[in-house]
Order: C-alpha cells, then sequence, then structure tokens
C-alpha cells in the first residue's frame, strides 16, 4: 500500500489521518495530518481480484438486467438492487463506462465503473486522479472494489473537459503511471529480488542469514546508484517493468483503456449514491475511528438513503 504512494499523499491508519513523508529500506516515515480526508490503508492478501473472465461474466449480466432478463436464481436475488439502480440511474451496458457525479456533505464524488477488478482500478483510479489533477490542482480520497472505484474532493472536478483531453487515452501510460504512483519506490523494492537472483547481494551464510531489511538496504543503495549514473541499465528496466506488469497490471489496464475509448462513456448526474456506489462509500468508512460499529454506520445509512428515495 505504502509503495505505491507519493510524498504529501495522505491515508487514514488505526483511525490516525497520517501524511506521508518517505519509505526507505523498509521503514515507512509519517506525519500527522490535520486533513482527515485520504485513502485507507488496507492489505488485500486475502480477497481474490476478479479475473477478466469473471469481469467479461459480470457485464454481460448486468446487460441482460438493462434489458430485464433475469433469467437464474442469482439474478433474481439482486433484481430489486438493479432496478433501484436503474431508477436513479442506469444499468451499464457491456461496452459503456457508467459515470455518476454526486454531492454529499462530504464532498463532490465521482462513482466510476469498469468491472476490470481491484487491481486494475487501483493504478486505473490514481491515473485518472493524476490526470484531472492536472486540469485543475485538487486532491482526491480514492475507495476500490472489484466492479469500480470512487474518487471524492472538496470541490467540483472538470469531468468533461478532462475526458475530451483524453483522460483515459493510453498515450505517455507509462510515464503517467509512474507519475501517478510512487512508482521509484516500487521498482526499488523489487530490484532487491532482482538483485538477489542476479548475485549483487550478499545474502549471509547458512544459518547467519541477512533480515530483509539488511537486504533491503544493500539492494536500495545499487539501485539508486544505477538510477543515478547508468539510467539505461537493464536491471532497472527490468525492476520497472516488473512493478508495471505484476502489480499494476499494466496489460489489463491498456486493455481496459482500450475498451474504454471503443465503447462510449456516460455520465450521470445523481443526487445520491446509488446502489453501486454504496459499498465504495462503505469501504471509505470501515475503517474510520468511530464510536458505531461499522453495521451500525451502515445500517444508518441505508436507512437515509431509502428515506431520501
Amino acid at each position: 500500500f505504502v509503495s505505491r504512494m507519493r510524498p504529501g499523499d495522505r491515508f487514514l491508519f488505526a483511525g490516525r489521518p497520517l501524511e506521508f513523508v518517505r519509505a526507505r529500506d523498509m521503514v515507512v516515515y509519517v506525519r500527522r495530518s490535520k486533513n482527515k480526508t485520504g485513502s485507507v490503508a488496507r492489505w488485500m492478501g486475502a480477497r481474490m481480484p476478479l479475473s477478466t473472465a469473471l469481469a467479461a461474466a459480470v457485464r454481460r449480466r448486468l446487460a441482460e438486467a438493462r434489458r430485464g432478463v433475469f433469467d437464474t436464481p442469482e439474478m433474481e436475488a439482486v433484481r430489486e438492487m438493479l432496478d433501484l439502480q436503474a431508477e436513479r440511474s442506469e444499468i451499464p451496458d457491456v461496452d459503456m463506462l457508467l459515470i455518476e457525479r454526486c454531492r454529499t456533505r462530504e464532498g463532490h464524488h465521482l462513482f466510476v465503473y469498469p468491472f476490470a477488478g481491484r487491481l486494475v482500478h487501483e493504478g486505473l483510479a490514481a491515473l485518472v486522479a493524476w490526470r484531472l489533477a492536472r486540469h485543475l490542482p485538487i486532491s482526491f480520497s480514492i475507495a476500490i472494489n472489484d466492479y469500480g472505484f470512487e474518487l471524492l474532493a472538496d470541490r467540483p472536478t472538470p469531468l468533461e473537459e478532462a475526458i475530451d483531453a483524453g483522460l483515459f487515452a493510453t498515450d505517455n501510460l507509462g510515464a503517467d503511471i509512474i507519475a501517478s504512483l510512487n512508482a521509484t519506490e516500487m521498482a526499488r523494492r523489487q530490484f532487491r529480488e532482482i538483485a538477489r537472483v542476479a548475485g549483487l547481494v550478499f545474502q549471509g551464510y547458512p544459518g547467519s542469514g541477512k533480515s530483509v531489511r539488511q537486504v533491503q538496504a544493500s539492494s536500495g543503495l545499487l539501485y539508486d546508484v544505477f538510477a543515478r549514473y547508468d539510467p539505461d541499465n537493464l536491471l532497472i528496466a527490468q525492476a520497472e517493468q516488473e512493478v508495471l506488469e505484476r502489480q499494476l497490471e499494466r496489460s489489463r489496464l491498456v486493455a481496459t483503456l482500450d475498451g474504454i475509448n471503443a465503447g462510449h462513456t456516460v455520465v450521470r448526474d445523481v443526487d445520491r449514491p446509488t446502489p453501486l456506489g454504496f459499498p465504495l462509500m462503505v469501504d471509505r468508512f470501515r475503517q474510520r475511528l468511530s464510536s458505531e460499529s461499522l453495521a451500525e454506520r451502515v445500517r444508518r445509512m441505508t436507512v437515509a438513503l431509502e428515506r431520501d428515495g
């Protein structure tokens, strides 16, 4: 989680708002933040991301629901929720990117539904936030799940302007990904394994091996030397390539962007979060410090949304 952050990024950890300063040799340096918005620190090791095939199947099912086809017990079980989604916004079609925009007491929300899986959405959300911020200096809180992502800001975002300027274009994708995430630190961490396999780092004698932190410090020093004096080094290029492919799924990200550009984008202004956007809001609340349990908070939000409807 931290390896993807840039200095100045804010996040919530154990209910505390923090600002990322730097990460060095397996140590993260942070400071207290007065701004209580930001990403929520999380580890997704126990949750399998949505695969390409399953994501495509979900989109087909939603397209059938859009046409009123509910021919399985599972689809009947979610029919009421999808009917509410169609009433308040729209059910995404196979070749449609649905973006919902609304304002609440928290700020201005953008809900984007590519249905490409959590790993792709992680890179895509950072990329979209970065490109939006180039049009207007703005900070975002980001929430992600398998179906989409949410960008929350304290002011309206220039969405239409950014879309016209190539918000989802694949041009300069690699450079934009590196700029939007702390890709240098991610590559430094990945270089540890490359340096170990290449024999550049001594891991210690049998029975008295070096710790991960010691190996990271040694490989990090090598990375800095190569990056400064030999930027075209093949091992540096391999580390960057492995970060883009393994951690950010660049191939799937490109395929997702190509699909978005081949289809059509629909922007809907809604007066409240829809059933598709509600889980993303809950995800942001999951680790905020509160005297309420998560279930109580979700129940209160659900009652408020139903009352407004």
